[in-house]
C-alpha cells in the first residue's frame, strides 16, 4: 500500500491562494467555501494564517494577494534568465520606435508580461510587470495562440479564457483562426484597439534552443501613433529584436547541444 504523504490543510492552502491571486476583486470566505468545498471553520483557519505570513491581505469581506506573495512573484519574475537578457534589447526598442515594449510568457490563463520598457514618449499606456492579458485579444496573447496553441483552439477550456475586452476583440470562431493563420503566415502578430480601444499592439515570437517558441516581445502605442503604414517597418524591428533576445538567452544551450 502506498503512503501517501499529502499534508490535506496545506493543499488546502494553495489551493486558496491559487483562486485568490486569479481574482482581481478578491474572493469572500463564503466565496471560498463554495468553490473549493472547504468546511467553513478550516478555511477561517486556513485564512488567517494567509494572512499572518502575509501572503493575502484581507480588505473588508474580500482576501486579495498579498504583499509576502507579491514579493515572491516578482522575485520570481526577477531570476528568469530571458527576463534579464532581454532588458537592453527591450530598452533599445523602445528607444528606436519610441513606443512602450514588453515581454511576455504563455502562463495558463493568457500572457504574462514579465518585463516593461516605457515610452520616451510623455503618454504611457503599457501595463505594468505581473499583468495577464488575454490570448485572443493581445498581440503576445495571439502570438502564442497561433505557435503553441492553434491544434486546440476548439477544447472548450481554451475557448473559456477568450473575453471581449473592445469591441473588436476576436472570440473562438473562423474570424480568429483566420487571424492566428496569418500571424503563423508572416511571423508576428497585432493587435488593433482589441485589448485597449485606440492602442495597437505587435507582437513576435521568441524561440528557444529548440525552435520553441517561449516568449513574446511587444510593442503597443495609441492608434495616432503607431499607424497601419508603420506596422511592416516596426514588424521588422520587433522580430529582429525577437531574435537577438533568443540569441541571448538560447546560445549558450545552443552551443553546449552542437558539441
Amino acid at each position: 500500500m502506498m503512503v501517501s504523504y499529502v499534508i490535506p490543510n496545506l493543499a488546502n492552502a494553495c489551493r486558496m491562494i491559487d483562486e485568490i491571486s486569479r481574482a482581481e476583486q478578491g474572493l469572500s470566505l463564503s466565496e471560498l467555501e463554495q468553490q473549493l468545498a472547504v468546511p467553513r471553520t478550516t478555511a477561517f483557519r486556513i485564512l488567517q494564517t494567509l494572512c499572518q505570513q502575509q501572503l493575502i491581505e484581507k480588505h473588508g469581506k474580500k482576501y486579495l494577494a498579498g504583499s509576502q506573495l507579491l514579493r515572491l512573484g516578482l522575485s520570481l519574475l526577477s531570476s528568469m534568465p530571458v527576463k534579464q537578457k532581454a532588458l537592453p534589447m527591450l530598452q533599445q526598442l523602445s528607444l528606436s520606435t519610441g513606443f512602450s515594449c514588453h515581454l511576455a510568457l504563455p502562463h495558463a490563463d493568457g500572457s504574462l508580461l514579465v518585463e516593461v520598457c516605457d515610452s520616451p514618449n510623455p503618454l504611457r499606456l503599457a501595463a505594468r510587470p505581473g499583468t495577464v492579458v488575454p490570448l485572443n485579444c493581445s498581440a503576445s496573447g495571439k502570438v502564442f495562440l497561433a505557435f503553441r496553441c492553434f491544434d486546440r483552439l476548439h477544447e472548450p477550456a481554451l475557448q473559456a479564457s477568450f473575453v471581449r475586452r473592445t469591441e473588436h476583440s476576436l472570440l473562438a470562431g473562423e474570424a480568429l483562426k483566420s487571424e492566428l493563420q496569418r500571424v503563423l503566415a508572416r511571423g508576428y502578430a497585432t493587435d488593433e484597439q482589441e485589448y485597449h480601444p485606440d492602442v495597437r499592439c505587435l507582437a513576435a515570437p521568441v524561440r528557444d534552443e529548440l525552435g520553441q517558441v517561449a516568449a513574446a516581445v511587444g510593442v503597443s502605442a495609441p492608434a495616432i501613433l503607431f499607424k497601419k503604414q508603420q506596422i511592416q517597418q516596426i514588424a521588422a524591428q520587433v522580430k529582429q529584436a525577437a531574435i537577438e533576445i533568443s540569441l541571448a538567452t538560447y546560445r549558450p544551450q545552443l552551443m553546449a547541444m552542437g558539441k
